[in-house]
């Protein structure tokens, strides 16, 4: 074979492989500068992870504060269901997160201590509930729940439990469940 001959064939060869690598490029996908599906999976994940994390599946939520510690007890049964919840710390009493009542040394900070309807709680029990059934009926459900959570700093005494019962009672509510936390004199001898 003549080097002419030789240079050709090594020329079409090149020719040939240089084809070949412009038909395997034509193959593949154009880039059409979309978003990947690797950002939109990172960006799923982390709203997931956050909305994970701020779920919560407890029914009763207690805000912690100073003034309200609450009784030990040995209960496993947790709360069921939302409902209203009527909290006494040791500087006052809450319907949801609004003070009705102050209380100082364990004394109400009220027109008349004496009297057993503590006035104030009754009116603001009253128009919670009114507000509620509104609610329900505008969204058409029938939930009359006569059921409140009653959260008790540890300290109350037995004589204004009795009133706040006794005042929550005359405002519709017959049934009472109270908040404890779970586990309390588990390990010791009375």
């Amino acid at each position: 074979m003549d080097s002419q001959k030789q240079k050709s064939l090594e020329q079409w060869l090149q020719d040939r492989a240089l084809q070949k690598s412009r038909a395997r490029r034509k193959k593949e996908l154009p880039d059409d500068g979309g978003v990947t599906i690797n950002s939109l999976m990172d960006a799923v994940t982390i709203i997931l992870i956050f909305l994970l994390m701020n779920f919560s599946t407890d029914s009763l939520k207690v805000s912690p504060r100073e003034e309200l510690d609450l009784p030990r007890s040995t209960t496993t049964v947790g709360p069921k269901s939302r409902m209203l919840a009527l909290t006494v710390t040791a500087n006052g009493i809450l319907v949801g997160d609004k003070e009705v009542v102050k209380i100082k040394d364990n004394q109400l900070q009220t027109a008349d201590p004496n009297n057993m309807i503590i006035t104030p709680l009754k009116n603001m029990l009253d128009k919670t509930v009114k507000d509620q059934r509104e609610f329900n009926a505008k969204i058409g459900v029938n939930d009359n729940k006569d059921m409140v959570t009653i959260i008790i700093h540890g300290g109350i005494q037995f004589h204004l439990v009795n009133k706040i019962l006794y005042t929550a009672g005359q405002a519709t509510f017959k049934k009472f469940k109270f908040a404890v936390v779970k586990g309390g004199m588990l390990n010791k001898k009375i």
